[in-house]
């Protein structure tokens, strides 16, 4: 009786929170539903799961083919997320073409499924996880994408962290999860205590960048912002944070934070190139640290984790020596359903693995040479993007060159390069290109169909004897203006 009674407490404050949120500000559009529906699910688990929770349906669900429930709701979402672009009359073409790095990588792995050796699945995984790029475009050609992009983040956090302790406590069979040791991990609404790291660190960096924006400019009600609830829902998900015991997660929100304070100065440079390969040195510089003096396995030693990064170095030794796709590896999300990627796990001990905890290792498995060749072409125009948003002073900007080397960093030890997640779906918002007219060209279409307006009565003559006084103020000041020139003269 207790955990149902504080499940629905936390949904009572769950509620509160969006009600005050709602006293101050509003969503600029209910499509803005469909973006935050999907960043929830990819942010904690899948719809399948939760419908096993509830004892809906059976929970057998297949590795390589995926769980009907899911491909029915993602499928449900992108349909809608299409039929809201085509009435805003989003064109695709310009979409694509002003992001053809992202774009040729999703094109060269769904080109993939020629060699690899499930080809169906492999064009099944592909269009689920290009359904981030498809709800993206719902929050950029709103009028504000920087404020819709802080509500629906903001908003999201709100279900999630309130949730995550509560399953924790009184639904372990949920909240918690077991390493093949047997040893407990927190995971609250996510499926794996680095989940929950990635959940947190994500939306806590959002959280702290909506209230530096709401402190220094006006919204679009005129009521105050609250900031107390967003503070209190900020501090649930630090502690979450931290007990989630994720290193690299706590590593990247300490990193992105600095970032965030320091942006100002950066956008002060007023040269994205300047800025930019600043970023790119600093990071070879760290590698070379790396290289030199070990520093993450003397991290790892002082995090608990031991000096091989909690197993992940012998995973990759022994991933590198059964890869055999050097050129264009097994095919998208491929290698760890063919004989080489068992083997792997096998010789290791580990139980199932679904990544190699290294998104380049994994894209290199999944694509090989050819497609870190893309993945390079892709960090390399994002990075660009990001700081060119910065010094132009969009207010996306502050926050794209903090997520660009996030990324870069996180996936070091974990893979998250086309997977969902919260870091990858945030990167692809803040540094992908959008024409803001689009997002206003159906409004504009809706005006122009109209006819003008006739105005008769009362009004009609006040708007005529206005006009009528002005065109005669108007001829007096030129008449006044000529006779001062024939005087001149």
């Amino acid at each position: 009786m207790l955990p149902k009674l504080t499940l629905l407490s936390g949904f009572a404050f769950i509620l509160w929170m969006f009600a005050k949120d709602r006293r101050w500000r509003r969503l600029p559009s209910n499509a803005l539903w469909i973006p935050a529906i999907w960043l929830a699910m990819g942010s904690s688990r899948s719809m399948s799961f939760w419908f096993y929770a509830l004892g809906l349906s059976s929970g057998n669900t297949n590795r390589l083919e995926g769980s009907p429930v899911n491909v029915i709701f993602n499928n449900g979402l992108f349909l809608a997320a299409i039929l809201v672009l085509y009435q805003r009359r989003f064109s695709w073409a310009k979409y694509a073409f002003a992001n053809k790095a992202v774009f040729s990588i999703y094109a060269f792995f769904l080109c993939s499924a020629l060699w690899s050796p499930f080809p169906v699945a492999t064009v099944k995984r592909l269009v689920q996880e290009f359904g981030w790029m498809l709800v993206a475009p719902i929050i950029l050609t709103e009028q504000d994408p920087a404020a819709s992009l802080r509500m629906v983040f903001v908003r999201v956090s709100y279900v999630l962290f309130p949730l995550s302790p509560i399953l924790m406590r009184y639904f372990p069979n949920i909240g918690r999860s077991y390493s093949v040791n047997g040893a407990v991990m927190m995971s609250g609404v996510a499926d794996h205590k680095n989940s929950l790291g990635q959940l947190c660190m994500v939306f806590c960096l959002v959280a702290i960048w909506d209230l530096m924006e709401t402190r220094k400019c006006n919204t679009t009600s005129s009521k105050r912002p609250e900031s107390w609830v967003r503070v209190l829902n900020l501090g649930i998900g630090l502690y979450l944070l931290v007990i989630s015991s994720s290193a690299t997660a706590l590593m990247c929100f300490l990193f992105g934070l600095v970032l965030l304070v320091v942006s100002k100065r950066l956008a002060a440079m007023k040269n994205a190139r300047r800025v930019f390969m600043l970023g790119v040195l600093a990071t070879v510089c760290l590698l070379a640290l790396e290289q030199e003096f070990q520093v993450s396995s003397r991290i790892s030693e002082a995090w608990g984790r031991g000096a091989g990064l909690s197993g992940r170095t012998e995973i990759w030794r022994v991933t590198l020596e059964k890869s055999a796709g050097y050129l264009v590896g097994a095919g998208f999300h491929g290698f760890w359903e063919t004989s080489a990627g068992k083997a792997v796990y096998e010789e290791l001990g580990t139980g199932e693995l679904l990544t190699a905890h290294n998104g380049y290792l994994e894209t290199y498995l999944n694509g090989g040479v050819v497609g870190l060749f893309f993945l390079a072409v892709f960090i390399w125009s994002t990075g660009l993007k990001a700081t060119a948003k910065l010094v132009e002073g969009e207010p996306i900007g502050r926050l794209a060159v903090v997520f660009w080397p996030i990324l870069l960093i996180y996936n070091l030890t974990e893979s998250q390069f086309m997977m969902a997640g919260p870091v990858w779906f945030a990167m692809l918002l803040m540094t992908s290109d959008y024409r803001r007219e689009e997002a206003t060209v159906r409004v504009r279409t809706a005006w122009e169909r109209q006819p003008p307006r006739q105005l008769s009565g009362p009004s009609a003559a006040a708007m005529v004897g206005a006009a009528a006084a002005h065109r005669e103020i108007l001829n007096r000041r030129q008449g006044s203006w000529n006779n001062t020139r024939r005087q001149e003269r």
